[in-house]
């Protein structure tokens, strides 16, 4: 059943986009894989999916049985990197992918997730805020929209909410398909 929903889903994705994916995996100990789907919208974008992370349900750490009707989602990352500069960011979307069976972590708009470390080389951003996406969901997999953020930003928006952030962002006219810009003056 499992691989008949990833089948789904990877083709909602290609349908949603327009265009067969290019396609990297990676495997956690104890974690079923997961692939990351990468497509390129427009020439210069790059949009990241994760592809597995919808194989069971998620279930919050306190949970002692895994919720049958648990929220299923995958993550997309969009980004604009004409040269391919962020070429192995795709790896901290399988890592995020892979947190909530780690982990226990259920993800939902509104949430910030820290990894402590920048996403890739040359980025300030050490996390991402978890968004709705331009893509609908299929067969109960939700697909949510992670957005790269300073941590800076992250630790202002557990504060603030993150919706104060993303008002800022636009406030600021942030570009936040560019992984490399600094974070956004906050006051």
């Amino acid at each position: 059943m499992a691989d008949d929903l990833l089948t789904s889903v990877a083709d909602h994705l290609a349908d949603h986009f327009g265009q067969r994916p290019v396609r990297a995996s990676v495997s956690f100990v104890g974690v079923d894989p997961i692939d990351v789907l990468r497509f390129e919208p427009i020439p210069g974008e790059r949009a990241y999916v994760s592809l597995g992370m919808s194989r069971h349900p998620m279930t919050g750490a306190a949970e002692e049985v895994v919720a049958a009707d648990g929220p299923r989602a995958e993550l997309l990352l969009h980004l604009r990197d004409p040269t391919d500069a962020f070429a192995d960011v795709w790896r901290r979307l399988a890592l995020l992918a892979a947190t909530p069976a780690v982990e226990g972590v259920v993800y939902r708009a509104g949430m910030s997730v820290d990894l402590g470390e920048p996403l890739t080389a040359a980025s300030a951003c050490t996390g991402v805020l978890v968004t709705d996406s331009p893509v609908h969901s299929v067969l109960g997999v939700e697909v949510l929209q992670v957005v790269p953020a300073t941590s800076a930003e992250l630790a202002w928006c557990r504060v603030r909410g993150s919706d104060a952030l993303q008002a800022r962002w636009a406030e600021a006219g942030t570009d936040l398909l560019d992984l490399a810009r600094t974070g956004v003056t906050l006051g």
